[in-house]
């Protein structure tokens, strides 16, 4: 990984997914700045928005979503990028998320599928 970056470090940010693959992101290119583009699209607020990740190319996303959830399974510091924490990736814990956003059982401090891993 250490040479990828230094190869590409002009041009492209290298980071690692779960899968152990690389991912080589233009600067500027990321998930957060494609969801940017949608909330503008739709008129909505960052801290209105909801993501799930699970790796390295998931941090700019994380810090700027306003219901931030890092998987069970997430490595340390994508867990340190979210707000919420969620259950593993084979636990359904996305649909687990969402039907309790959806019911209303969920706010912005937190609800019982869910913990806060950090203050929102």
């Amino acid at each position: 990984m250490a040479d990828i970056q230094r190869l590409h470090a002009a041009s492209a940010a290298a980071t690692s997914s779960v899968h152990g693959s690389v991912n080589l992101i233009v600067p500027g290119h990321h998930k957060a700045n494609r969801l940017n583009i949608l909330a503008q699209r739709w008129g909505i607020e960052h801290h209105q928005v909801l993501a799930f990740g699970d790796g390295s190319n998931d941090l700019e996303m994380l810090k700027q979503s306003g219901f931030s959830f890092a998987m069970a399974n997430a490595p340390q510091r994508v867990k340190a990028a979210a707000r919420y924490a969620a259950p593993a990736n084979n636990d359904a814990s996305v649909l687990q998320v969402i039907e309790k956003m959806l019911a209303g059982e969920m706010s912005r401090t937190g609800g019982a599928a869910v913990r806060p891993v950090m203050p929102p």
